[in-house]
């Protein structure tokens, strides 16, 4: 049960397309503390996607670690960010997201990984200063050189790829987006650190829609390992 043994970086997704309220197996995969968090959100699909997202979660760690899904504890280190806190599993990482209609989550080991999913939405475009979402000046104006749905598809490339990096460094929202510099000719990334002309570490990134409305980017550490996309259908089914 212990063992944990495998390697790369597995990416499970689940389209919650069609679904009102999550079925009661999912909840049921929740914990007192994840089931009260469920009931705080005041709109239906936040509900929704925050059971599918902790249930997913619970139900590929069983699977990668052999491990009953109900009896995983979780904890948060000192920058907030959540880790698996069962000393036989140590060095077992993972990165979880949700938006509306979709959940993704990463697991690894040994490696820091982040993923981030959105919802393809135009008026995150129209609406408001790219430069807050941590783009260049360069970004800006290749984007505003393009024409629909390009340019929204790349904005959400870019937007993504920094919420992952963000996500596997363990900052998060502490991480001035505008510091991760994204290559998408290597399909690579890098944080620069304020001062220094080298870049402070790099991250692999793996880009995918995964339905038609989302966008979704898994970063992990450049060079470790390749990431396989599992087949999700099987996972939050009815044992």
């Amino acid at each position: 049960m212990c063992e944990g043994k495998f390697s790369n970086i597995r990416l499970w997704t689940i389209d919650l397309h069609g679904l009102e309220v999550p079925p009661p197996y999912w909840r049921e995969l929740l914990d007192s503390n994840e089931r009260n968090q469920s009931d705080r959100f005041v709109r239906a699909e936040d509900r929704l996607s925050y059971t599918a997202a902790h249930a997913l979660l619970r139900k590929a760690l069983s699977l990668t670690i052999d491990a009953p899904a109900g009896l995983l504890h979780f904890s948060r280190d000192g920058r907030g960010k959540p880790y698996l806190d069962m000393p036989c599993f140590k060095g077992i990482t993972f990165s979880l997201s949700h938006t509306t209609g979709m959940v993704a989550v990463a697991v690894g080991k040994e490696l820091s990984i982040g993923v981030d999913v959105e919802k393809l939405d135009r008026k995150a475009i129209l609406e408001h200063d790219l430069a807050a979402f941590g783009l260049s000046r360069e970004e800006i104006d290749e984007l505003a050189s393009m024409t629909e749905p390009a340019r929204t598809g790349a904005f959400f490339n870019l937007w993504t790829a920094r919420e992952a990096v963000a996500k596997a460094d363990g900052r998060g929202l502490a991480l001035s987006l505008s510091s991760i510099r994204i290559d998408r000719r290597t399909g690579s990334a890098s944080i620069h650190e304020v001062g220094t002309p080298a870049p402070a570490s790099r991250w692999s990134l793996w880009q995918v829609q995964p339905s038609e409305q989302h966008c979704l980017t898994a970063a992990w550490e450049y060079g470790q390992g390749k990431l396989i996309a599992m087949d999700s259908g099987i996972l939050l089914t009815q044992p």
